[in-house]
């Protein structure tokens, strides 16, 4: 069973204070598919609350410490900075599909020393600490042992890109049922740590993203890698076994 620290206490508090709000915002958007205007309109307001509100109880419970959007950019050493995605997987969310999260990690002093992510729609609440583990819930959380990629399941997410990623595979009898295109990074590998995926490819990822999810791979023990193909930037993560394979495929 977890230990949650102080720290962690937190963010899983901070997403309490909006969890009903879009618990109740999910249920009213299915009523107003196809119209698009409404749609967006409504969504904005909800997004807005969302930020808003983790913002304003993390400032609350830390006043010192800052926020910061981008990993490039400024930010002075021995200074706590939240980085916040208030909803990953927005088309989602706008289209009545129950696939997305919230996510809150910190930065100090060049790295992500702590990261979370809930679904606020299954009340699963993924976090994890530098050399602490990874967890869901009060249970401790690791990568699948599958070591087939017949069986794998693979998530793929393509930002900014017209790559055609099924070229990377031609040469490898993999078949359609292996991949799944989720549209939230953050279920993505939340779902990856716990094991009910295999592999994630993400193409031009945020570095805001990658750097969280290393944390968590490196706590539920997978494996990732960084690296250029074709002038776009992969971030290969996987169950030991499945990211040698992947790694075989793109070489």
């Amino acid at each position: 069973m977890s230990n949650i620290s102080p720290l962690i206490n937190v963010m899983k508090t901070a997403y309490n204070k909006v969890n009903r709000r879009i618990y109740r915002d999910f249920g009213e958007i299915e009523n107003l598919q196809g119209l698009d205007n409404k749609i967006d309109r409504f969504f904005n307001k909800t997004y807005e609350f969302i930020e808003y509100n983790i913002k304003n109880y993390l400032t609350y419970c830390r006043p010192e410490w800052k926020f910061l959007d981008e990993i490039n950019s400024s930010y002075k050493k021995n200074t706590y900075y939240w980085l916040l995605e208030p909803l990953s997987g927005k088309e989602n969310f706008k289209r009545s599909i129950p696939i997305f999260s919230n996510s809150i990690s910190v930065f100090f002093n060049d790295k992500i020393i702590a990261t979370s992510i809930y679904d606020p729609l299954r009340n699963d609440f993924y976090f994890t600490e530098e050399g602490k583990g990874a967890f869901l819930n009060d249970h401790r959380i690791r990568v699948s042992n599958r070591k087939y990629l017949e069986n794998s399941l693979i998530s793929l997410q393509l930002n900014n890109s017209d790559l055609k990623i099924e070229k990377f595979f031609l040469k490898h009898p993999m078949k359609l049922k292996n991949f799944r295109v989720l549209n939230s990074s953050t279920v993505s590998i939340s779902w990856l740590c716990n094991g009910k995926l295999d592999c994630f490819i993400g193409v031009n990822m945020d570095q805001l993203f990658i750097q969280s999810s290393k944390l968590f791979l490196r706590e539920s023990g997978g494996f990732f890698l960084e690296t250029n193909l074709n002038k776009n930037n992969f971030f290969i993560c996987a169950n030991p076994t499945i990211h040698k394979k992947i790694i075989n495929i793109l070489n």
